[in-house]
């Protein structure tokens, strides 16, 4: 990994630090579940860059919210946060690189949603609400009145977000060598 793309990967986990001091609650959901565009940086870097440079943005976002005291969740919250962000950043990021077009970013968003959605009411359920210590007989309940619509409706708005903003930013984002190549293929 070159200077550059850390660069990039440490900025956009500043982008994503600055957009977690925005976080609101919707309505429908628990006031601690709370919705922030932070999750936006590390998808993008993970369609620019790589999937591994989104899960790396997502890390550096968390690490830099919890040593700041910008944790209100603690431990246990930021590693959910991480948990989500990580394994939508990757996911998504790993099927958009196959094939980098408007639809199969579309579809990269879906399979993103959908497994972090899992992956996070596989946590809940097995680690961070016992951890919380919510009653086992109150994990499943809980998951699926707020904490799975919660991550489906989250995913979706960030990949919304995402969407719209990817096509404006990439240029400044994207490795050079893969810039070159495309001007070569153009031609």
């Amino acid at each position: 990994m070159n200077t550059k793309i850390m660069a990039r990967i440490a900025l956009l986990s500043a982008f994503g630090l600055i957009l977690q001091f925005f976080a609101f609650p919707l309505p429908f959901f628990p006031e601690y579940l709370r919705y922030d565009a932070a999750e936006v940086p590390a998808l993008i870097a993970a369609f620019a860059i790589g999937p591994w440079a989104g899960v790396l943005v997502d890390l550096g976002k968390n690490l830099l919210s919890f040593l700041i005291g910008n944790a209100p969740a603690g431990l246990i919250g930021i590693t959910a946060n991480f948990i989500a962000g990580a394994s939508f950043a990757f996911v998504a990021g790993l099927i958009y690189s196959t094939h980098k077009t408007r639809k199969q970013a579309v579809v990269a968003i879906a399979i993103g949603v959908i497994s972090t959605t899992v992956v996070m009411a596989i946590a809940n359920y097995f680690w961070l609400l016992p951890l919380w210590g919510v009653p086992r007989n109150g994990i499943l309940p809980l998951l699926t009145a707020s904490i799975i619509p919660f991550n489906l409706f989250k995913g979706s708005l960030t990949g919304l977000f995402t969407f719209i903003l990817y096509k404006k930013v990439k240029v400044f984002l994207e490795p050079e060598f893969t810039k070159k190549k495309e001007a070569y293929v153009e031609k």
